[in-house]
């Protein structure tokens, strides 16, 4: 198994603040761990089947897999079925016995020339939000059990880092006006107090933002006072008002 320093992956994986950007840092982190030259993430935040984001990919694989292929794609259906089996899985193992003979000559990759592909299914609060799928080329070999412990191992980082992107994108709003009591809050307060608009408690709060939750209570009393509101709704309404208006 290879050497990994599981803070150092964290770390890169939880830089960039899209999904896309999210799936490219996956790509650079894990390639050298799997021999994965590809991956694909599906964004499934606001449900199913999700945006997909493509890395190292043909410029036409996209668009011919979200016309052609999503619809059949074993993965998809392994996914929507809410990835019982622990959150890891082999395309191979998800095709019937008579496809799985014929990877990777399988139509979802021969085209493109990729192989197999390992999915790990990222969860929040017990629903998949996301999807990442790497993919090695058809004369590298398809994963096996090793890859898999591995990837089940390292998928609580994979996951904490995509909350990470999660958060920092539901707290990326404009700054608000010098008269506006919201204008007072420092940036980390700005990250808890959108995360508190959209209905995020402080022990979820502190989990996106790899914090505690004392930190994150103390933190809300200060946006609280600052925004003048008694609580979390009265927060929530000022919140989502202001940051809807045109700046």
């Amino acid at each position: 198994m290879p050497n990994i320093d599981p803070a150092a992956v964290a770390s890169d994986l939880s830089r960039p603040a899209t999904p896309a950007g999210f799936a490219q840092a996956a790509m650079l982190s894990l390639r050298p761990v799997f021999g994965a030259s590809r991956a694909v993430l599906a964004d499934r935040r606001c449900g199913r089947p999700g945006e997909m984001h493509f890395v190292n990919w043909p410029a036409w694989c996209q668009a011919h897999y979200c016309a052609e292929v999503r619809a059949r794609d074993p993965i998809r259906g392994w996914l929507d079925g809410e990835a019982a089996d622990k959150g890891v899985a082999r395309l191979s193992e998800l095709l019937p016995a008579a496809r799985r003979a014929a990877l990777p000559g399988e139509p979802l990759l021969a085209d493109s020339g990729a192989g197999f592909v390992l999915t790990l299914a990222l969860r929040a609060q017990n629903r998949i939000v996301g999807a990442l799928s790497l993919v090695r080329e058809a004369g590298r070999g398809d994963f096996d059990e090793r890859d898999r412990g591995l990837a089940l191992a390292l998928l609580p980082l994979l996951e904490m880092a995509y909350h990470g992107v999660i958060a920092r994108g539901a707290a990326t709003v404009p700054l608000f006006s010098g008269n506006d009591p919201l204008h007072a809050l420092t940036p980390r307060e700005r990250e808890v107090a959108a995360l508190a608009a959209a209905g995020h408690s402080n022990k979820s709060i502190a989990r996106l933002l790899v914090t505690s939750p004392w930190t994150i209570k103390n933190q809300m009393r200060a946006v609280l006072h600052k925004a003048g509101v008694q609580n979390r709704t009265e927060l929530s309404a000022l919140w989502n008002a202001r940051s809807g208006e045109p700046r």
